[in-house]
């Protein structure tokens, strides 16, 4: 037994030894120089790829479908014959697209209100992207918009901001794009960046450093603690606009 103990004591120094020089290492600061840079500030969101063109053809009375001229995933040309029902006329696609739905056969009774064909253009999308109302609020038509999609990392797409409206409560924003991937299809989803504010030469101080508007710096050998007044801000640096705060500063930055 006094063997045992023997063996588990310096296993146990070692552990308390780890943990003092992490945890002091967790509550070590550096000092960090102001600097003049480009920064640029994004509101992240997800959007969904959405057609221009969508064709869902319903009935205002109940009736038996007749004849089918077309099938799921068929391209068709404007004017197309797509089915007819009893007693009425063959309904025709509106523009040139693909048929994506048709849940009903021949010989079937369909209700009234019911989606009887999808027809889509493929060719002609963008992206819808909801947002808070507090992002929205800062999103103007015309912004930058960076894509990007999951199985498509290593290309980022750039859009633009072309409206911004609300909907059941939300907040919409539809970015036009002017060239998505062929492989791309409505209904796929996407990382969206939009781009709210950007400066070239800005002062930048790290957000690590910020805490309730106040930083610590050091200035002429002197520890000095300083009230910031932000502008622009990404996920690391922020501009500080009161003027006060001079590139040769240092600021003081808490590594925890």
């Amino acid at each position: 037994m006094k063997k045992k103990y023997l063996l588990t004591i310096p296993a146990v120094v070692i552990i308390l030894i780890i943990l003092l020089k992490w945890n002091q290492n967790k509550n070590t600061t550096v000092l960090v120089k102001p600097k003049i840079g480009a920064i640029t500030e994004v509101i992240y969101g997800l959007g969904t790829v959405e057609s221009y063109h969508k064709f869902n053809f319903k009935l205002g009375v109940g009736k038996t479908l007749n004849e089918l001229f077309v099938q799921e995933g068929q391209k068709v040309s404007k004017g197309t014959k797509l089915l007819r029902f009893e007693d009425g006329p063959i309904v025709t696609s509106p523009f040139e697209g693909t048929v994506l739905s048709i849940p009903y056969n021949m010989g079937e009774n369909v209700f009234t209100d019911r989606t009887v064909i999808t027809v889509e253009d493929l060719e002609k999308l963008y992206i819808e992207s909801h947002l808070d109302q507090v992002a929205s609020l800062r999103v103007r038509k015309g912004m930058k918009v960076r894509i990007s999609f999951e199985n498509l990392r290593n290309e980022l797409i750039e859009g633009q901001v072309t409206t911004l409206y609300p909907s059941q409560g939300q907040f919409i924003a539809k970015i036009e794009v002017k060239q998505l991937p062929k492989e791309i299809l409505p209904g796929m989803t996407a990382d969206v960046a939009i781009e709210v504010a950007s400066k070239d030469k800005a002062l930048i101080i790290p957000i690590k450093a910020i805490s309730n508007k106040y930083i610590t710096l050091i200035r002429s050998g002197k520890k000095q603690k300083h009230e910031v007044k932000l502008g622009i801000m990404d996920q690391e640096w922020a501009e500080e606009v009161s003027g006060e705060i001079k590139e040769t500063d240092e600021i003081i930055v808490k590594n925890n």
